[in-house]
C-alpha cells in the first residue's frame, strides 16, 4: 500500500473520528443545554450511566484520533513505517492491518509487558 493511499485512508479516518466525537459530545446528557436538574433519583442514575458510557466512548475515540494524527505526522516527516523503538522497518503486513502502528511487533510486545 503506498503512503499516499495510507495518508488518504488516515485522513478519512481522522474526519470520521472528529465527527463521532462531535456526535457524542452533543449526545452527552450532562452537556445538554436544556438539562433538567430536578430529576428523580432514577432519572439521575440513567443520566449518570449515559454520561459515563459516552465519556468512555469519547476517551477511546480521542486516543484513536491521537494515534491517527501521530501516523499522519510520521508520514509528513518521513518516519512512517519505522519502529519508534528499534528503528527497524515495520512490516507491510502490520501496517496494512494497523496503519497507525508505531512499533514493530517485537518492540510492541516488549512495551506492552
Amino acid at each position: 500500500m503506498s503512503q499516499d493511499s495510507v495518508k488518504e485512508k488516515l485522513e478519512k479516518e481522522k474526519e470520521n473520528l472528529i465527527q463521532e466525537l462531535d456526535y457524542y459530545k452533543r449526545e452527552d446528557p450532562y452537556l445538554a443545554p436544556d438539562r433538567n436538574t430536578s430529576n428523580t433519583l432514577d432519572d439521575d442514575i440513567t443520566e449518570i450511566e449515559g454520561h459515563d458510557r459516552i465519556t468512555a466512548t469519547r476517551i477511546n475515540l480521542k486516543e484513536r484520533l491521537a494515534d491517527v494524527r501521530k501516523a499522519l505526522d510520521s508520514i509528513e516527516d518521513g518516519s512512517y513505517g519505522v519502529c519508534k523503538n528499534c528503528g527497524k522497518k515495520i512490516p507491510e503486513e502490520r501496517l496494512a492491518a494497523m496503519a497507525t502502528a508505531l512499533y514493530c511487533i517485537e518492540c510492541n510486545q516488549k512495551i506492552k509487558r
